[in-house]
C-alpha cells in the first residue's frame, strides 16, 4: 500500500514538472518584448551611424557630414565624393552588412524638410513599424535623421 501511495506522488510530480515545462520554458516571447528590441535596434543603429567616422574623410562623424550635407556642401572627401554621397554610401554600406542580412526592412532618412529628404535608403513601410528620430542641429533650422524599422 505504501508504495502504491509513493508511486502515485511520483507520478504526480512527473506531471507537475510536465506542466511546468510546457507552459513556462516552452512559451513563445511576447509581442511586447519583440516591439522593445526593435525600437530599441533602430535607437542604437541611428546613434552609432551618426558617431561612427569617416576613415578617408579626415575623420568626420557622419553627424559633421550631415551638417554639411544640409549646409554648404564644401567638404570633399579623400575618394572625390561630396558630404552627403559620402554619407549615403556609408549607411548604405552599414545597413546592407546589417539589417539586410537580418532581413530587416527599414527606411532611413535625413532630412530639413520631410517631403524632400536630403538621403533615402530602403524602402518605406507599409504596416507596422518602430521609428526613431534624432535632430541635428545646423545653423539655419533643424536636420532630422530618422531609421523605421518594419515589422
Amino acid at each position: 500500500m505504501e508504495i502504491l501511495g509513493l508511486a502515485i506522488v511520483i507520478v504526480l510530480m512527473l506531471v507537475a514538472t510536465i506542466f511546468v515545462v510546457r507552459f513556462l520554458v516552452l512559451k513563445s516571447p511576447t509581442e511586447y518584448r519583440k516591439g522593445f528590441v526593435s525600437s530599441e535596434l533602430a535607437s542604437n543603429m541611428l546613434n552609432t551611424l551618426l558617431k561612427t567616422a569617416a576613415i578617408d574623410c579626415s575623420q568626420l562623424t557622419i553627424t559633421e557630414l550631415l551638417q554639411d550635407c544640409s549646409q554648404a556642401r564644401s567638404i570633399t572627401c579623400d575618394n572625390g565624393e561630396e558630404s552627403c554621397q559620402h554619407t549615403e554610401s556609408i549607411a548604405k554600406n552599414v545597413f546592407t552588412q546589417t539589417l539586410d542580412k537580418w532581413s530587416m526592412q527599414y527606411e532611413f532618412l535625413a532630412y530639413t524638410d520631410p517631403k524632400s529628404p536630403l538621403i533615402k535608403l530602403g524602402k518605406t513601410c507599409k504596416a507596422e513599424k518602430r521609428s526613431k528620430i534624432f535632430p541635428i542641429p545646423i545653423s539655419t533650422a533643424t536636420m532630422y535623421t530618422k531609421l523605421d524599422i518594419c515589422g
